[in-house]
């Protein structure tokens, strides 16, 4: 998905009335932030800073749809193939990064991707909690399967399904983790300060119409599944396993059941269009929540 020449010429010029020292571009998956923030990095000599959780990690390349060595080298990107497959990176861990490597570059970047909770983590000075592992407690959850996960949430905090992506079983099992060791709800222990943490302005990419994002997204994962995702999957499992990090990914864990023969190739690809598809509404219901976002629109 290509950028907008009239969106370009907009940021430019709002930039010109207004410098600031970070310029975000957010959005669903499949808009095309890539694409943009490549040319805006280019017009205005910055760097790149990612703001996409699946992105942190090497050798997940295909099924993040992650931009290609090319683009990589095109302009200075951060942040991404830093981590392992077999590790575990949280919205914590990613804010202390960022600010490192903030520092590193002067303070002055483009910050790109979709990750909502680790762009307020970092840009929105959204409290993380400070909240340690329960290696004891994780085991006993991760026997439980996706509902029964999302059952005990409900009972534990009511609300807090409107902050979790409620597919994510890793994700899952944190949310339960901070509030059982807390005793708190997530939404007391992640609690969003009045001022942001930096100079900061916010762009979003979206359609107008959703038929178009999810026909876009569908595309996207046939071309994924053409191009190898399949035999990427083999790799990493070959070298690092089934981790955590694999099924907490939409297209890794569709395609570790394929290879497991729970289901057809065929059948893989529509679980992984679908369930991105509703990630793509869920990252917009996060992003709903930052006011600041000056939203760009294709046809």
């Amino acid at each position: 998905m290509g950028y907008k020449s009239e969106h370009l010429k907009h940021i430019l010029e709002d930039l010109q009335r207004q410098p600031r020292d970070i310029i975000t571009i957010a959005g669903p998956t499949c808009t095309g932030k890539t694409d943009l923030s490549i040319a805006l990095a280019q017009e205005l000599k910055l760097p790149i800073i990612n703001a996409d959780s699946r992105l942190i990690f090497q050798k997940m390349n295909i099924g993040t749809a992650k931009p290609s060595q090319e683009e990589l080298e095109t302009v200075e990107h951060h942040m991404v193939n830093i981590k392992e497959p077999s590790e575990q990176y949280s919205a914590g861990a990613y804010r202390e990064d960022f600010d490192q490597v903030l520092q590193q570059l002067a303070g002055k970047a483009i910050v790109v991707g979709g990750t909502g909770l680790y762009l307020r983590s970092a840009l929105e000075n959204l409290d993380m909690p400070d909240i340690g592992r329960d290696d004891s407690l994780r085991q006993e959850l991760n026997q439980l399967e996706l509902d029964e996960l999302l059952s005990m949430l409900d009972e534990l905090d009511p609300e807090a399904r409107n902050d979790v992506d409620i597919k994510n079983k890793v994700r899952l099992v944190r949310a339960i983790e901070i509030v059982k060791l807390s005793g708190k709800p997530l939404s007391e222990n992640r609690s969003k300060n009045k001022e942001n943490r930096y100079d900061v302005v916010f762009y979003g990419l979206n359609f107008q119409r959703r038929r178009t994002l999810y026909d876009l997204i569908n595309a996207r994962v046939v071309r994924m599944i053409n191009k190898g995702l399949v035999h990427e999957v083999e790799a990493l499992i070959e070298e690092y396993g089934v981790t955590d990090t694999l099924l907490g990914t939409i297209g890794y864990k569709e395609i570790i059941g394929y290879l497991e023969r729970q289901y057809s190739l065929s059948e893989a690809r529509r679980m992984i269009q679908k369930k991105t598809r509703v990630y793509a509404k869920r990252q917009m219901t996060w992003f709903k929540q930052n006011r600041e976002i000056q939203w760009l629109y294709h046809d």
